[in-house]
């Protein structure tokens, strides 16, 4: 009887203990194989920490910044530093470099519970949401690699937290912690920058209608100026860079309707603009982006394995029917955050786009979850039912991420994998060769050669240099070391390797000559071919 009493009691302990424990199984199974390798960005990353560890400095030898240089893109630092600890316990390697949202994934079903608690006052649904945010493909295959989006979203599901609970409460402490939780989140990933706009838009409405006071608009602005300071210093161009309108194509469209004829008046960077914005928008919350194939990125999606099951797409619109029905306090700012959400994504030339739009998913668990506690207070039998039916699907899609995703092809090739193995062949043969002469056309080959060489930071920092960014806002590193990124202007009399792919190599090579090229293989695929040439055996 004391069992089932502590149980009955204790029963939200046992279940967020368990989601938890399920987060993190999920978090190290095969973390190394599922994505299949490390890519550009998350090599980048763990080398700045290791340079960061090491010196104190990022690997173009500035002082702890406020913005990574990196590739020329002035990326922000926060991962990054949060990476720091885990290359310092495990060393320099994939396994280091994939740590540091590892404490993110364990926390979020937590943060979420509390979050969906605040607004709802119902433990099931905060329960649940907690389960469906631990269980989202979507979401977890982000937190499996090093990307920013997966700790700014829980930072920002952080400090929404504490802004509901300041406006339920009206405690000073839980505003004080939503700005600064929220300044930290302006240091991991250019999207937000515009959920500034919404919270300044949301604080600016509830001071107009004096449910808050101005002085929480002066300080939550003072803190967004803080932040913007550094925008000034550093001057990222990756973010113009990527919106749709300031891109070629875009401007090519605009123009070819122009001289189509038609109604004239229509055809502008304003009308199209607006045109273009309005149908990428509406594809977001289309269960084709949501709970069929998500981002067009194969590092970030792939046809089939969903963002959120196609069962949580319907519990979506089901908790939105009893949000109103049940005039829930908090409906409408829930509703504000879902439809703000892709607001990032649809001013990218990148097409449709979960790692900007990455939010959405909180506000889909939290309104999909409040539906299936409508549906558990009510009828029984159907919330066994579609538990039962989403477990399936969920577990479909786990399976495809771990096992199918990673051996795709097309997977292979958008991970820009090869450059562990082609690591293994620089170490074994670095004495062998003079000179090494790599394609640039698989990524940033230095920042691979960097990681998996374990360059020593204090050395690269003296020659580190970098052209001008390109028009995706990307520059490039020509060579270091016995490094040269082209294969252009080999110096034949020295001895050599050429490295590149299999079309960067002369096509009327004989067999013999193709025999004695050494391949670097990632399952079926040839990612490298190595053309040997040396005066020594």
């Amino acid at each position: 009887m004391k069992i089932v009493n502590f149980i009955k009691n204790k029963w939200v302990a046992i279940s967020l203990a368990f989601i938890m424990l399920l987060a993190a199984s999920l978090f190290f199974f095969k973390l190394n194989e599922a994505p299949p390798c490390l890519n550009a960005d998350e090599a980048s990353f763990a080398y700045n920490a290791y340079s960061i560890l090491k010196t104190g400095r990022d690997e173009y030898g500035e002082f702890m910044p406020l913005r990574l240089k990196a590739f020329g893109d002035n990326r922000f630092p926060l991962i990054t530093y949060l990476d720091v600890p885990w290359v310092a316990l495990f060393g320099l390697n994939e396994t280091s470099a994939r740590m540091a949202n590892f404490p993110f994934v364990i926390l979020f079903p937590i943060v979420l519970y509390f979050l969906t608690l605040e607004l709802f006052k119902n433990k099931y649904a905060a329960v649940f949401s907690s389960l469906f945010v631990t269980l989202s493909v979507g979401l977890q295959s982000i937190g499996r690699q090093t990307h920013e989006a997966y700790l700014t979203v829980f930072f920002l599901t952080l400090a929404s937290y504490f802004f509901v609970k300041f406006l339920n409460k009206k405690r000073p402490i839980d505003f004080y912690l939503f700005i600064i939780i929220f300044f930290i989140d302006l240091f991991g990933y250019h999207p937000t920058r515009l959920w500034a706009i919404f919270f300044f838009a949301v604080i600016f409405f509830l001071a107009y209608t004096k449910i808050l006071k101005w002085k929480h608009l002066l300080i939550f602005t003072a803190a967004v100026c803080l932040f913007a300071v550094t925008d000034f210093v550093y001057k990222p161009t990756r973010v113009s860079n990527l919106l749709f309108f300031n891109t070629d194509g875009f401007k090519s469209k605009v123009y070819e309707y122009q001289i189509e004829g038609g109604l004239s008046f229509l055809y502008n960077k304003l009308t199209v603009g607006i045109k273009d914005v309005s149908l990428e928008y509406v594809k977001y919350f289309s269960p084709q982006f949501l709970a069929i194939n998500g981002d067009d990125n194969y590092r970030f999606g792939y046809p089939g394995m969903y963002p959120v099951t196609p069962v949580e797409y319907v519990l979506l619109l089901v908790g939105l029917y009893y949000l109103f029905r049940n005039r829930e306090k908090w409906r409408f700012l829930i509703l504000a955050l879902l439809l703000f959400s892709p607001s990032s994504a649809i001013l990218s030339w990148a097409g449709a786009s979960l790692t900007r739009s990455l939010f959405i998913l909180i506000p889909v668990s939290i309104i999909a979850a409040y539906g299936l506690s409508q549906i558990f207070k009510q009828k029984k039998l159907i919330f066994i039912a579609v538990m039962g039916l989403y477990l399936i699907m969920a577990l479909y899609n786990w399976d495809f991420l771990l096992y199918h995703f990673p051996k795709r092809l097309v997977t292979i090739h958008a991970w820009q994998c090869g450059y562990k193995e082609l690591g293994d062949y620089v170490k074994t043969n670095y004495d062998r060769f003079d000179k090494f002469y790599i394609t640039k056309k698989n990524g940033q080959p230095y920042i691979f050669l960097l990681l998996y060489l374990n360059y020593p930071p204090e050395k690269y920092q003296k020659s580190a240099h970098l052209t001008s960014p390109d028009e995706y806002g990307f520059g490039q590193v020509e060579g270091f070391d016995k490094f040269v990124f082209s294969l252009d202007n080999i110096d034949t009399s020295l001895d050599h390797a050429v490295i590149g792919f299999p079309d960067d190599f002369s096509s009327d090579l004989s067999q013999e000559e193709i025999d004695k090229i050494k391949k670097i293989q990632v399952r079926t695929e040839h990612m490298f071919w190595i053309k040997e040439t040396s005066k020594t055996p």
